[in-house]
């Protein structure tokens, strides 16, 4: 379908800044009154507005690793672009039909993984971003790993420009990370959250900030036997070649954006997912925490574990597309406590210049749609009323207000689309505003 975008480490102990004992939610303060706010956890409730946070406590530190990364890169051959990668797809996934689609509010088209993407229990999908490149309407979805050892992350690149036929077009890349000159190792993270702004794809690295790979700096790989159980530079009968665990393409690191040690809880946040917001004055990646009842509680949760999640707002510079550093930190533009629990996604309310709505993708109730704001409480889209797919996760508003992405991570064992299996569809924004 033509035009479907429309215009569209680990801890490096860097010196920074200690949290503010008085970081923490203002239940929707003003700018000003942001400055009196409680010193302890606040109880707060499900599907309320969203609440001003109190960031000042918070940096982040550029590693600073772009020029010594490319340096490390020159050393491997076989240089290709996002175009060459768009050209070499090598997977087909079907386009979902009005007999298997899952139930969503607003549905307009989508697609499902290979058969053999479908049912692996090796990967999982989780993030999602999209844009274009040479023209082609392209949509990244992040994988991670599940067994050992541990083979990182995986980006599916697929072309959606036009979604009129039977399948859409798709290749893995394995995300790497240069560590020598002339080699590389796999990013083994969770991969939660995408994002894609200019030449770098943005990746949430949960415990420690946002890495950055730079789609100008693929390689092409080796894919014989020899590398099917290897990674990085490789010395065989017939000589040198780079592997990535057969993969063909690998994706690597530029740099990454650290929160520095010395900032710890509750100041000190998760980066679960990942979004971009381009509505105010200033773009911004959108990065924000999953919080559930149980394993993954937050530090502002007060009496209701769970609603603590905290989601910020990361401001780029338009001329590098690289985030915005003022005395050599970043500091989030604002920040919100989401009173929702179990968030695994974020997009802008496209619809509207206001930088104050989201839609948030959340597995409670199996899966959910919610759109929030500073001002209104949630409305919210469920898959235990047929208005939602099962266990969303990653998702992307396009820019002209018109569709809204999501990528299902699946549910165990189900392979059919329309009962939980794994999909990526977008609905009309309209529809769920």
């Amino acid at each position: 379908m033509s035009g479907v975008f429309q215009s569209e480490l680990r801890r490096f102990a860097v010196a920074g800044l200690v949290c503010l004992a008085s970081c923490g939610p203002t239940d929707g303060a003003s700018e000003h009154e942001e400055e009196h706010v409680s010193r302890e956890a606040q109880a707060l409730t499900e599907g309320a507005p969203l609440s001003v946070h109190d960031a000042s406590c918070l940096q982040l530190v550029d590693q600073n690793t772009w020029s010594t990364y490319a340096s490390y890169l020159t050393a491997v051959p076989n240089a290709r672009s996002l175009s060459d990668v768009l050209l070499d797809l090598n997977r087909a996934g079907p386009v979902l039909t009005s007999l298997n689609h899952p139930p969503a509010t607003g549905y307009k088209g989508g697609f499902r993984w290979n058969d053999g993407d479908m049912a692996t229990t090796e990967w999982i999908p989780q993030g999602m971003t999209a844009g274009v490149s040479g023209g082609k309407n392209v949509v990244m979805v992040s994988w991670h790993y599940g067994l050992s050892p541990d083979k990182g992350v995986r980006v599916s690149v697929a072309d959606v420009t036009d979604m009129s036929g039977t399948a859409v077009n798709y290749r893995h890349l394995l995300l790497v990370r240069p560590t020598a000159s002339g080699n590389f190792t796999t990013v083994p993270e969770h991969g939660g959250g995408l994002t894609w702004f200019g030449d770098y794809l943005f990746m949430a690295d949960t415990g420690d900030g946002i890495r950055v790979f730079d789609l100008t700096q693929i390689r092409e790989v080796d894919t014989s036997a020899a590398c099917e159980a290897t990674i990085g530079k490789t010395a065989t009968a017939s000589g040198t070649v780079w592997c990535a665990y057969g993969y063909k393409y690998v994706l690597p690191q530029v740099s990454a954006y650290v929160v520095p040690l010395s900032i710890t809880s509750p100041c000190r946040p998760t980066f679960s997912f990942l979004g971009k917001d381009t509505r105010g004055s200033v773009d911004v990646i959108l990065s924000g925490e999953y919080c559930n009842n149980g394993s993954t509680p937050c530090p502002y949760d007060g009496t209701t574990p769970g609603l603590g999640g905290r989601l910020y707002r990361w401001p780029l510079d338009s001329t590098t597309s690289r985030l915005k550093a003022v005395g050599g930190v970043v500091k989030p533009e604002k920040a919100y406590v989401m009173n929702e629990p179990n968030v695994q996604g974020v997009a802008p309310i496209m619809t509207t210049t206001s930088t104050t709505s989201y839609w948030l993708s959340s597995t409670r109730s199996s899966g959910a749609l919610y759109k929030v704001s500073t001002t209104s409480s949630r409305t919210a889209y469920r898959a235990t009323d047929a208005k939602w797919a099962l266990m969303p996760e990653g998702m992307h508003a396009t820019a002209s207000g018109t569709n809204l992405w999501t990528v299902t991570e699946g549910v165990n064992g189900i392979t059919n689309p329309a009962t939980g299996g794994r999909v990526v569809f977008f609905v009309d924004q309209a529809s769920v505003d």
